[in-house]
């Protein structure tokens, strides 16, 4: 390595100056002042994760911690980032020796640490937990929840010779807390109820059948509810028997209605609103795939089979029971939108090389016309209407958070941010999978590539041929598709699985309620550690996400919590 590559520091005027690759990364004269200056004016909050970018020396650290001391401001954390190992080692080096010559309480008030980073992406997976040794010094970082928000300063001059790969940094750390807390507020208005719905299920998914992964050889159609669904019936309609359909729940009478019948409607809505997209389905006959968050009440208003996946909404130690008892049962990411959930599903039950078409996904509307005909909400609208109250919901584009975007053909559709959310996971997820393609013109843009009805209808008979011809092969003596869904276990061991699995919970909480009310009380560790086993019992409380406390008034919320599970689990065995 030439000196040119080797940082050095230089004396300067007041203090240390650095010189790496031609260029000072601190002024020559000066080198603290213009942080300082920048400090100045820049607000520090409680509860925020500080990214110190590219510090290359201690005393960048030492500023922010003294202004954040002099201020009192509590619960912060610095993050010294770096992505060049040269730049990395030697802030190391020199701030082990800084700390050799302190008493080594400067660190108290706010603790930091640095990290060497090779991908921007890598500080979402280290605030969610992963382990960056030997690439991570200094003190460990505390749980996603810990931060509020995300600060960002530029330490020195090599934060500008990454300027890029640092804006994206900031972006991932300040979208993954973003996340955690959307997240957090969806749990805690939903949480209880996804658990009451989970454990409820639990005993629906005794007498289910399974889903089997790569067991559908047909091309795959997937059917949102957005408006772009509406020019594509006579095209679905025509290749129905070719296909094998996987509508939302809210799609269903779009299709119905206009004879076309879904091989399968996926539902992942935990609450009874969701009950009207069944309107219509009683004794259809379709089959469902529901997510064991949703609404029990609905799954079995078609009569026909019913097929269960898990989300993972929360990091809980009875999903992790629920799985061990139903080992057959798909487990897939939390989601949020039935639209990917019902994309998740069609890419499970795939065959290799098997397409996968998706229309009617368009997470975004015209302003008024926010679902396709037949869905539930344009129906309601239609039976609203009047003279003095038209059809259509045009405010809804004009609503707090909303906002226009530039669509598939060019033309400016309403979004919001749930929605705007959606479209970019589904693009992060699905834009680089094999054999997927989307059909609608209009729409949000998913980062698929979009296939005209004429390539579609190619590609659809193409593989209706080739699958005619493995069956004349065979002498016509089977089918090459096995069914979606088939039992994977007996259904008696099964049942016997989850009648243990419901004795062990009901006797979790049974113990607990007997040690909260003192009739058998428990020493502190084994409290806490069965807190921890039943955490859906807290999940939703505004603080849970900070795990099990002692505290009597968080015991007492527990405690007003166990009776309605236990009603549960009694009402869905007896049932």
């Amino acid at each position: 390595m030439s000196g040119n590559d080797t940082p050095c520091t230089v004396e300067a005027r007041q203090g240390v100056s650095v010189l790496y690759r031609g260029r000072y990364l601190f002024s020559r004269y000066e080198p603290q002042k213009p942080l300082q200056k920048t400090l100045e004016t820049f607000t520090i909050l409680p509860e925020s994760l500080i990214l110190c970018l590219s510090p290359v020396l201690p005393f960048p650290v030492d500023l922010i911690r003294e202004k954040i001391m002099r201020e009192g401001i509590k619960g912060c954390f610095i993050l010294c980032a770096e992505t060049d190992p040269v730049l990395y080692d030697f802030y190391i080096e020199h701030k082990k020796n800084d700390c050799a010559q302190k008493s080594g309480d400067e660190n108290i008030g706010c603790p930091d640490a640095a990290v060497l980073f090779k991908k921007e992406t890598e500080i979402a997976q280290l605030l969610d937990g992963a382990d960056f040794a030997p690439r991570y010094s200094g003190t460990p970082l505390p749980p996603i929840g810990f931060f509020r928000r995300v600060l960002v300063l530029e330490a020195s001059g090599a934060a500008a010779m990454c300027a890029d790969f640092y804006k994206a940094l900031f972006s991932y750390a300040q979208n993954s807390i973003a996340v955690f807390w959307k997240n957090r507020m969806t749990l805690v208005r939903l949480g209880r109820l996804f658990s009451h719905n989970i454990l409820r299920n639990t005993a629906q998914a005794a007498s289910s059948v399974s889903l089997i992964p790569a067991s559908i050889n047909r091309p795959i159609l997937v059917a949102g509810a957005g408006p772009s669904l509406d020019k594509l019936i006579p095209f679905i309609r025509h290749y129905a028997q070719k296909l094998y359909i996987i509508a939302v729940d809210a799609a269903f009478r779009a299709l119905y209605d206009n004879g076309i019948r879904p091989d399968a409607l996926v539902t992942v809505e935990s609450q009874a609103v969701s009950r009207r997209s069944f309107i219509g389905a009683r004794e259809s006959g379709i089959p469902i795939i529901a997510d064991m968050c949703a609404r029990s009440a609905n799954l079995r208003i078609t009569g026909g089979s019913l097929s269960f996946f898990i989300s993972e909404y929360a990091n809980l130690p009875l999903l992790e029971r629920i799985k061990k008892t139903l080992p057959d049962v798909p487990v897939f990411p939390p989601l949020g939108s039935v639209g990917l959930a019902a994309v998740e599903t069609a890419l499970f039950l795939r065959a290799e090389g098997t397409n996968v078409f998706i229309c009617g996904l368009d997470f975004s509307y015209p302003a008024g016309l926010s679902h396709c005909k037949e869905s539930p909400s344009r129906k309601e609208e239609h039976a609203s209407s009047g003279r003095l109250m038209p059809q259509g919901n045009p405010a809804s584009a004009f609503r707090d958070g909303a906002s226009f975007i530039e669509g598939k053909d060019g033309t400016l559709l309403a979004c919001d941010p749930a929605l705007h959310s959606y479209a970019e996971l589904f693009s992060a997820r699905y834009k680089n999978a094999a054999h997927i393609y989307d059909l609608s013109l209009s729409g949000a843009k998913t980062g698929l590539p979009f296939l005209s009805e004429e390539d579609a209808a190619t590609l659809i008979n193409r593989e209706a041929n080739r699958t005619q011809d493995k069956l004349t092969d065979s002498g016509g003596a089977g089918v090459t598709e096995q069914t979606a869904a088939r039992p994977a276990q007996s259904a008696a061991h099964r049942t016997s699985a989850v009648h243990s699995f419901y004795a062990e919970e009901k006797k979790r909480l049974h113990t607990l309620r007997s040690a909260l009310t003192g009739e058998t009380p428990l020493n502190t560790e084994d409290l806490k550690a069965l807190l921890e086993e039943c955490s859906y019992l807290y999940i939703h409380f505004p603080d849970g996400h900070r795990g099990a406390s002692l505290s009597q008034s968080f015991l007492n919320r527990v405690r007003s919590e166990i009776d309605g599970f236990i009603k549960d689990m009694e009402t869905s065995i007896d049932g």
